[in-house]
């Protein structure tokens, strides 16, 4: 069972105001991003007919935040962390609202959708240190797997949505409420959120350089680094969702049923390893759910089962995959310098959506090469033998140092 301590600081989160704050700013807000996702997508369609120009509009909301991470996430390491988080909030407002206008050309649509994107990328990392800021050691850990639920949770019900009050509205309607969750963040970090002065940075340089080296001068942090490019092969379910529903030759609903049960998995997944695991005992799993992520996907490859099968292996290796985040965001948070926090945090997610990104076009193409169920059982495969090198590294970097002989 899990510790006293663990529970305890379970139950005493949603005591605390400034999580709650944070909590709700983050569920809102990445609530609305989803419903904007399905908007824009539906929009540029619309105008255009075209599946390629919807498809780069949908990717201009992932890439540009990237950018955003490698060169400005130091920001939340030189001014206050709070401070930062509401002038992002404030920005993105007043983006997304500027879209909610009619006719807005869509070259310029584009062109504010990548300044919203990369505006997310210092947002995220200051969010990720300023919590830390908030939560203990013991409670940082509980507080992640709850964000994790709560954004799979949102991504759903916002990709449904959206595509409901598309259909039944406009797509401006979903951008304006995409906007006035921006606001309302903004709000509880303005009034649920106290100020706290910036880490002393010691003068040291923000470059994106500098911030590499942060993270891979130290075996434990380099360790972390490098699960975070695991995702390559973890993304694969999403990747081809679409053509695998379609070679068993079941109906397109059955796609968004296959996704779904991702985040079902996710849920399940993160409350056993919380509720079991004592969160003193959290890093030690991490080379496990390293080596077994991708195996579920595997599985897939079998005669039997079919879409079930299919679904229980998404849903349990999208589980493995969220508590593998947990785990390494809560350890790289303890091992930064608090002064490189927030950039160190920011690099990592950075390189972890870039990994998704390719990992996305690699399955593609493996798919189209060969099969969906190829791809799938590929891509597990060989994210268990990518995962050897942050394992072990992560497992050696725990042994104690050879004593010194008398």
């Amino acid at each position: 069972m899990m510790s006293q301590s663990g529970t305890a600081a379970s139950r005493s989160l949603f005591s605390l105001a400034e999580f709650r704050a944070t909590w709700l700013a983050e569920l809102i807000s990445y609530f609305g991003d989803q419903l904007a996702r399905v908007a824009l997508a539906i929009l540029v369609f619309d105008r255009t007919n075209s599946a390629a120009l919807t498809g780069m509009t949908y990717a201009l909301t992932y890439v540009p935040s990237v950018v955003g991470a490698l060169t400005l996430s130091h920001i939340a390491d030189k001014r206050p962390r709070r401070g930062v988080i509401m002038l992002m909030d404030g920005s993105r407002a007043a983006v997304v609202g500027v879209m909610t206008i009619p006719g807005v050309p869509l070259p310029y649509l584009c062109l504010l959708v990548s300044g919203m994107s990369f505006l997310g990328g210092p947002y995220k990392a200051a969010q990720l240190a300023l919590l830390r800021e908030i939560l203990t050691a013991e409670q940082y850990p509980v507080g992640m797997s709850i964000r994790q639920v709560t954004t799979q949770a949102a991504q759903i019900g916002g990709f449904a949505c959206g595509g409901l009050i598309s259909a039944a509205l406009t797509p401006q309607v979903c951008l304006a409420f995409n906007s006035a969750t921006f606001a309302a963040s903004f709000t509880l970090y303005l009034y649920g959120v106290k100020s706290r002065p910036a880490p002393d940075s010691k003068g040291e340089s923000g470059s994106i350089l500098n911030g590499m080296n942060v993270l891979w001068r130290e075996p434990r942090r380099r360790a972390i680094f490098l699960t975070t490019l695991l995702g390559f092969f973890y993304v694969a379910p999403e990747a081809v969702a679409a053509p695998y529903v379609s070679s068993l030759g079941y109906e397109k609903v059955w796609v968004g049923v296959l996704l779904a049960s991702t985040g079902v998995g996710a849920v399940i997944g993160l409350w056993a390893f919380l509720r079991f695991v004592p969160v003193r005992r959290h890093a030690v799993y991490l080379p496990v759910v390293c080596f077994t992520t991708g195996i579920p996907l595997i599985a897939v490859s079998l005669p039997v089962g079919g879409i079930y099968l299919a679904m229980f292996s998404v849903a349990l290796s999208n589980a493995l995959w969220c508590i593998q985040v947990v785990i390494s965001v809560s350890a790289l948070a303890e091992l930064l310098p608090e002064h490189k926090r927030a950039q160190g945090m920011g690099i990592a997610s950075a390189m972890n959506l870039t990994s998704q990104g390719f990992g996305t076009g690699a399955a593609g193409i493996l798919s189209q090469l060969h099969s969906p169920v190829f791809a799938l059982a590929f891509m597990g495969a060989a994210s268990v033998l990518a995962a050897l090198w942050p394992g072990l590294l992560w497992i050696r970097a725990q042994e104690p140092a050879p004593q010194p002989v008398a």
